[in-house]
């Protein structure tokens, strides 16, 4: 089964203050990764992919923090 690539992922702070910079490092480590709702990375947990599910990060994924 091949994973489909993600249009958008949303992630949420697992940690109530969590540094703006780790944004920017979240988004080095994912590009090329397969990723699903609740996995969580550094300080951020999946909240939601669009498609749904299992998807693959690329570089023209739009990543949102809420």
């Amino acid at each position: 089964m091949q994973v489909p690539d993600a249009r958008v992922v949303v992630f949420t702070p697992t940690k109530r203050f969590a540094p703006d910079f780790h944004r920017h490092i979240l988004q080095g480590r994912i590009v090329g990764q397969t990723i699903r709702p609740g996995d969580r990375i550094l300080v951020y947990e999946v909240a939601e992919t669009v498609p749904d599910g299992a998807v693959r990060v690329t570089r023209s994924t739009h990543l949102e923090f809420r």
